[in-house]
């Protein structure tokens, strides 16, 4: 006699697992006077900054320059079989011009315009969605978390599990004034907001 079916359980699966390994402004008008070393750090600091972004300005005309050269040059090889990426010599350094199987992403208005200029034939094979690039409104997940993971569980649970990248976690909104109930000294107080990772930082 044949064993009846081993009844399946239907487990809840929440989609929006948690990622298991780790990968406020200052007021303004609020100012201190630190040691004079690290008075020198900071004008050394801005002066470092305004004569980077002097080199970084002029880097950009450079660069643009040889972009455009470098892109004229590879559409003339990728017409005769040639897609790969190729270096270009200076008279004492190069540079690579890197090709790659990617694009930046495109709006519908930019399919269109496209499909306008070279076709809809043509838009339809060589653009596809960017299935990688949806992404939820955190506010309205948020807000709805429980009725959009029960909307979900029609999905087979194979699905459903590996559907969603894991989700990261963060500090608490006034995690700064929140830590104060559990440390008192400044230097314990440092520690747990980096243990925290928050984004503090100068300009």
């Amino acid at each position: 006699m044949a064993k009846p079916a081993a009844k399946t359980t239907n487990k809840r699966v929440d989609p929006f697992k948690t990622r298991k390994t780790k990968e406020t402004e200052p007021v303004a008008g609020d100012t201190i006077t630190p040691p004079s070393d690290v008075a020198e750090a900071i004008d050394a600091f801005r002066d470092a900054q305004d004569q980077a972004k002097h080199f970084e300005g002029e880097a950009t005309v450079q660069k643009n320059r040889i972009l455009a050269f470098s892109e004229e040059e590879y559409a003339k090889r990728l017409v005769s079989g040639k897609n790969t990426s190729f270096k270009v010599l200076g008279d004492e350094t190069m540079v690579t011009y890197v090709v790659m199987d990617a694009s930046a992403g495109l709006s519908e208005e930019d399919v269109e315009e496209f499909a306008k200029n070279y076709g809809r034939e043509a838009a339809e094979e060589l653009i596809i969605r960017d299935y990688a690039s949806i992404r939820f409104d955190g506010k309205v997940l948020e807000a709805n978390y429980e009725a959009v993971v029960e909307a979900l569980q029609s999905l087979p649970h194979d699905v459903l599990d590996n559907l969603f990248k894991p989700m990261l976690m963060k500090a608490a909104p006034g995690v700064a004034e929140s830590v104060k109930k559990y440390v008192k000294k400044p230097a314990d107080v440092l520690e747990m907001l980096k243990a925290l990772k928050i984004k503090n930082y100068i300009r």
